[in-house]
């Protein structure tokens, strides 16, 4: 009977509900869907039941582990389900499931992500998560103790690096931005990226002594290329925003690890699966102010970026040594998010080919 519901909040997915029980008269009810997508985890109390999104089949121990850094934030909770949902619905054998490694600062990110991801249950008067079998948490409060965070990484196969510093688009008016078109500003949360940018040049140190790691993704920002216009690092937050991101890519260049660096525009909390457009250098950050008076930069979801990354998480043999730019194509704008189109699009897509096609033909 929650389907209708679920329906409007997950348009892009198609549920199967399956009843749980979980003893004490508590079920729980598991939505399983049938597409790749950024699912936030929702969660509905009721007196004898708790209803949840969550993941199955659990995963035995084995080394399949992606540590995903800054886990606890909205891109980092998206990449951690994609992850999972994407090798389960591709038919990766059972044996070969990842299991996410949750990097983050506390106890309560922790709880956070376990409740997120998991969904949580009510049981004698005391709400507590619904553990997952293929996700772990693992607290460094202190980026400074490298030998603690030189242990959050050993044992994983690949990490995605999520604590470069970002720019928040602020939206100026509301009845005016739903093209993408409408009057917005960029703003830098100094002290939270000067911690951030400080975090992700330990993770890089740490990550480079781990003798398991094969493969790191890093999120880094359109605006970092040489020779880039003033105008286009502007766009993407100035010298403020871009100084962080700028240091960790040259860091990982240097450390010996395999990698690719994914550039993104300016990052929004929409949905996801609209269509993605990626490029080199800038290119598609200076040809959309090129091609405009707003002086917005190209944009995309969180859901969306956790995507991509998912992508070359997957694919990553094929972009090793690569920093690639990728934002929402520009025939596809905010009022596309959970659109028919756009939706129909982006399955169709073949990231592989817009990838290459990015790299040289733009």
């Amino acid at each position: 009977m929650f389907r209708a519901a679920f329906m409007v909040l997950f348009p892009t997915t198609v549920l199967s509900l399956a009843l749980v029980p979980l003893g004490n008269n508590i079920v729980a009810i598991t939505v399983l869907p049938k597409m790749i997508m950024f699912r936030a985890a929702f969660t509905v109390l009721f007196p004898t039941m708790v209803l949840s999104l969550a993941l199955v089949p659990p995963v035995p121990p084995g080394n399949n582990i992606v540590a995903i850094t800054h886990a606890a934030g909205r891109m980092g909770k998206a990449l951690a389900l994609q992850i999972r949902e994407d090798a389960v619905l591709s038919g990766t054998p059972f044996e070969e499931l990842p299991k996410i490694r949750a990097i983050v600062r506390s106890e309560s990110e922790a709880m956070a992500v376990k409740c997120d991801l998991g969904g949580v249950k009510m049981e004698g008067g005391k709400m507590t998560p619904i553990p997952l079998s293929w996700l772990e948490t693992v607290v460094v409060e202190d980026c400074e103790n490298t030998k603690m965070l030189q242990s959050a990484f050993e044992g994983s196969g690949c990490a995605i690096l999520c604590d470069a510093s970002h720019n928040e688009i602020i939206w100026n008016d509301d009845t005016n931005n739903k093209d993408g078109e409408g009057m917005c500003s960029i703003s830098v949360p100094m002290a939270e990226n000067n911690a951030l940018s400080k975090r992700l040049l330990a993770e890089i140190e740490a990550a480079s002594s781990c003798t398991t790691l094969r493969h790191v993704v890093m999120r880094s920002s359109m605006g970092l290329s040489s020779g880039v216009s003033k105008e286009a690092a502007n766009s993407m937050g100035g010298e403020a925003a871009l100084a962080g991101p700028r240091e960790a890519e040259k860091a990982l260049k240097s450390s010996g690890l395999d990698y690719t660096i994914l550039r993104l525009g300016a990052l929004t909390d929409d949905g996801g699966n609209v269509p993605l457009i990626f490029g080199v250098k800038d290119s598609i950050l200076e040809k959309r102010l090129d091609s405009t008076t707003s002086q917005r930069p190209p944009i995309l979801s969180r859901a969306d970026a956790a995507r991509a990354c998912t992508f070359l998480l997957k694919e990553r043999s094929a972009f090793k040594g690569l920093i690639i730019d990728c934002a929402w194509h520009p025939k596809y704008g905010r009022s596309s998010v959970g659109s028919e189109e756009a939706v129909s699009a982006a399955g169709r897509q073949d990231l592989n080919k817009a990838i290459r096609d990015g790299m040289f033909v733009m």
